[in-house]
């Protein structure tokens, strides 16, 4: 087994932690203190991991998971550019990081440990597969902010179909791990003690395959979603970025009050 450590924060703690343990590489976001949330630092840490992952021979699939309570929660709030030039730039960076582990030869499995929120959700998406502990809690809370989840809206249908996906997406409603494993948003549900053991068998399965019958597969998957329109959704976020709802949004989850929108 091998370990490394990518990335740091201000205090020099580690954001993203690698350990390799053949046939597996096991890629942990590493930002309990704020739920795992996605700043800029960690999607640059985790690009990292995920292509050094990808390139190592001993790897033939990834599980990618979270610290503490959360497999991430998403943006980090005080990240957020709300000008729209700066909004367009950095949410044109982040849908790239989003769907980076299809872009990915080898199969990607989140291990979804906890809260799977807005981007947190959305990067569970872009996985091959999603195996689940029955304390996991999907949802996409964008719209409480003023703005839309761009990955999630052109993924979620895909995966679930598109009347859930409304369901979903609609009302940003919360589903626990038994909601998504029922729509098929989730492929397995375990206990919390045996969600890396789980993910852990699903590597070993791949790890039987051919690994060029592998990798194709997933191209071939995942050419069925090629039709969506991602910067679509980077535009019409850095729109709403500009607007009096989204900052009525984001003020009022700092000050953690309801918002009060008025479509302006």
């Amino acid at each position: 087994m091998s370990a490394v450590v990518s990335g740091s924060d201000v205090a020099g703690a580690c954001l993203v932690t690698v350990a390799v343990e053949p046939p597996a590489a096991i890629i942990r976001i590493n930002r309990p203190e704020r739920l795992n949330a996605l700043n800029r630092a960690v999607q640059d840490a985790l690009t990292g991991a995920l292509l050094a992952a990808d390139a190592d021979p001993r790897v033939r699939a990834i599980v990618l998971t979270g610290t503490g309570r959360a497999f991430s929660v998403g943006a980090d709030i005080d990240e957020l550019a709300l000008s729209m030039t700066d909004a367009l730039r950095q949410l044109e960076a982040t849908l790239a990081f989003l769907s980076s582990p299809e872009r990915l030869r080898k199969p990607v499995i989140a291990a979804v440990n906890g809260y799977a929120l807005g981007g947190g959700l959305e990067l569970a998406l872009a996985c091959d597969l999603v195996v689940a502990s029955d304390t996991a809690v999907f949802a996409a809370p964008e719209p409480t902010l003023g703005v839309v989840p761009a990955f999630a809206m052109l993924r979620l249908p895909h995966l679930v179909g598109v009347s859930r996906a409304r369901d979903i997406l609609l009302t940003a409603r919360r589903l626990t791990a038994a909601d998504a494993k029922e729509i098929g948003l989730v492929a397995r549900v375990v206990p919390p003690e045996a969600l890396l053991a789980e993910a852990a068998s699903v590597v070993a399965d791949v790890a039987r395959l051919a690994p060029l019958a592998v990798e194709l597969l997933k191209s071939g998957i995942n050419r069925t979603l090629a039709a969506g329109d991602l910067e679509f959704g980077a535009r019409a976020n850095a729109e709403l970025f500009a607007t009096r709802d989204a900052a009525e949004g984001v003020a009022a989850f700092r000050e953690k009050r309801r918002p009060v929108f008025d479509g302006r």
